[in-house]
């Protein structure tokens, strides 16, 4: 399938290969187009096992089902007599002289019936029988492991007739007077003349010869090959000693010839293809995973499948009409289907379902006529098309749909404290220093969001930070807007921003509570945009805090000292002590007062400490949450 962007929206196509890749039932689907295929019969009823041959004399249907070791007539009137029952055993079917000759796999025994009774028994020197032809007069018998062809004559003698290098001989096919010879380990295919002198005709390069034909002068060959030990189907053509390689892929179990055309069946899918130099059409596609048996039956094509075993007939006359359906397609949750087109002729309609999951069932909608508009919400459809008479086709099918463009996320936006940035933005600060990493810690305690690669930057900068992605991949730009608390509207402060930072420098912004708020926008890559907002509030302080009502008091030989630290905007973030010694002639380095609360967090915060009395001063330094500080000297 073929995907094409055009003007936002997408067109699941169907065409060339992946025609393929569709069910069929009553038509014929080939690289270009679909329409209307043979008739189909279904012979018998489903049962255990594979069919393993058949043939068909005078109108009575005979046919091996192997693993459960039946050899089955069905007369005339369709009735079913079963002429042998040995669980196990493999059979390989001819007609010879007016008999059916069964040979039996692994007994190496052939039965000559007629009608339901076993008139006679002769025995191979070999283990297996694989084919059994009328030749000139004679039964030639292909066998395994050793390679070996007999001839059976007329009255029942056996006799060796040719032994290959090969360890089994798979296939027997007559053309100009000779016989053409398929083997296994390795795939061969020999030429044989009637006084058994054969030589090698083509190296397949096959593991195993399961199908072999003459179409013209063409050599049509199929097969099976070992590649990395997974077993892959092959069907090959020699034309004039020219080899083409029509197919490889899933195994291929039986070929033949038909009237010029050379029939493969498979093991995984239950389809028939019909090979030509150029490629393959796909004629029949059954219930059954594997085509196990093929046979060209006075112009009709005898299958054979295997779990379930079944017999079918497909005549060369066309059916009326036939359908084909696609596979499923998943546009997507929120998925905006469009129209169905086709390109094709003749009396061709539409069919659509859709579905809330990929696998079909009763969930499903049922299967509603389609013009051309595709009217559901459902992630998943699946067209079927009905084609009606010989001379009509398909060529190509088109369905137009839109992803739903779903809108941006802004999952973080905050505004970094002071002095601390991260991300990236065309108007950051080129003075930047590493903040280290207990520093991060520190300040993720206070109960910042501090992201990993944060950095710091000069007072007075700050840092509005976001994360934001799109469901759909889309390129997001970005638009920040300000405004003050209190004040009526938003004035733009960037547009068009294309990364996950802006620095605002603060200093011409007085005091306050601001508001600034994000737009992130999915517009370049949309016909119809989305959008995300969200605002966050953060405090714009230059003033320092405050020092007030100090008290001192003489406790033994310590002075205990308090306080009052207080600000407007912010609240206090640590309140700390230094003093200068007058007798020990030393400094002490600055010291954390004592919150009265416990903790230092709100605009106006009560401390205290104690320091020894032989101190003359003390420094006190108060810090609020956006850095701001005021240090006070005080005398004892």
């Amino acid at each position: 399938m073929l995907l094409i962007i055009l003007s936002f929206s997408y067109f699941w196509t169907f065409g060339g290969d992946s025609l393929y890749n569709g069910k069929l039932e009553g038509t014929i689907v080939s690289r270009d187009s679909i329409f209307v295929g043979n008739k189909i019969e279904k012979l018998t009823k489903d049962s255990d096992g594979f069919i393993s041959d058949l043939v068909e004399v005078e109108g009575e249907l005979y046919y091996g089902i192997s693993e459960l070791g039946l050899l089955i007539r069905k007369n005339r009137a369709g009735i079913l007599d079963t002429i042998v029952n040995t669980e196990g055993v493999l059979f390989s079917l001819g007609v010879f002289e007016g008999f059916i000759v069964a040979g039996l796999s692994p007994s190496g025994k052939l039965l000559f019936i007629k009608g339901k009774e076993v008139l006679d028994t002769i025995t191979i020197d070999a283990d297996n029988i694989y084919s059994i032809v009328q030749w000139k007069g004679e039964l030639i018998i292909g066998t395994g492991p050793e390679g070996k062809v007999y001839k059976v004559t007329d009255d029942k003698k056996v006799k060796e007739f040719y032994t290959t290098e090969a360890s089994s001989v798979t296939e027997i096919v007559p053309f100009q007077d000779k016989l053409f010879i398929g083997t296994s380990t390795p795939g061969l295919v020999y030429e044989l003349y009637k006084d058994g002198k054969g030589r090698i005709y083509y190296d397949t390069g096959l593991e195993e010869v399961n199908g072999l034909g003459f179409c013209g002068d063409t050599l049509c060959v199929s097969g099976i090959s070992i590649g990395n030990t997974v077993p892959e189907g092959e069907v090959k053509f020699l034309i004039l000693n020219r080899e083409l390689n029509v197919y490889k892929g899933t195994p291929i179990i039986v070929g033949v010839e038909q009237n010029d055309h050379f029939y493969a069946g498979e093991s995984e899918d239950g389809q028939i293809g019909e090979f030509h130099y150029r490629g393959l059409l796909i004629v029949a596609d059954l219930k059954e995973s594997r085509i196990t048996s093929l046979k060209d039956i006075e112009g009709d094509l005898y299958i054979g499948t295997g779990y379930p075993a079944n017999i079918y007939r497909m005549s060369p006359d066309r059916r009326k009409e036939g359908t084909y359906t696609s596979t499923v397609f998943n546009g997507g949750i929120g998925v905006i289907w469009g129209n169905l087109f086709y390109t094709g002729e003749g009396d061709i309609s539409f069919y659509l379902r859709s579905g809330k999951k990929k696998e079909v069932d009763s969930t499903w909608t049922e299967w509603r006529p389609s013009d051309k508009g595709i009217d559901t919400d459902d992630p998943f459809i699946q067209w079927k098309t009905v084609i009606k008479g010989k001379d009509s086709y398909l060529k190509e099918v088109r369905v137009s749909y839109r992803e739903r463009n779903l809108p941006p996320e802004i999952s973080e936006f905050i505004v970094l404290p002071a002095t601390i940035g991260s991300g990236g933005s065309a108007n950051g600060p080129t003075h930047r220093e590493v903040l280290p990493p207990e520093e991060r810690i520190r300040l993720l305690k206070m109960g910042f969001y501090i992201p990993e690669q944060a950095f710091r930057i000069p007072e007075g900068i700050r840092c509005i930070y976001w994360e934001a992605n799109d469901p759909d991949g889309d390129y997001l730009l970005f638009d920040l807007y300000l405004k003050r608390e209190g004040d009526p509207v938003f004035e733009k402060l960037a547009e068009s921003v294309y990364e996950n930072a802006y620095f605002l420098d603060t200093y011409p912004y007085p005091d306050g509570v601001y508001i600034v708020k994000l737009l992130a926008e999915d517009l370049p890559t949309q016909p119809s945009p989305l959008n995300d907002e969200r605002t966050t509030r953060f405090i714009i302080d230059h003033s320092p805090p405050k020092i007030k009502d100090i008290r001192k008091e003489m406790i033994g030989d310590s002075i205990a000292i308090s306080g009052v630290a207080m600000d407007e905007l912010s609240s206090i973030s640590v309140v700390l002590y230094n003093t200068t010694a007058t007798k020990i002639k030393r400094e002490v380095g600055w010291r954390s007062a004592i919150p009265v609360d416990g903790v230092f967090d709100e605009h106006q915060e009560l401390f205290s400490f104690k320091v020894l009395k032989d101190f003359k001063y003390i420094a006190i330094r108060v810090v609020d949450r956006h850095n701001n500080s005021k240090v006070e000297r005080l005398e004892l």
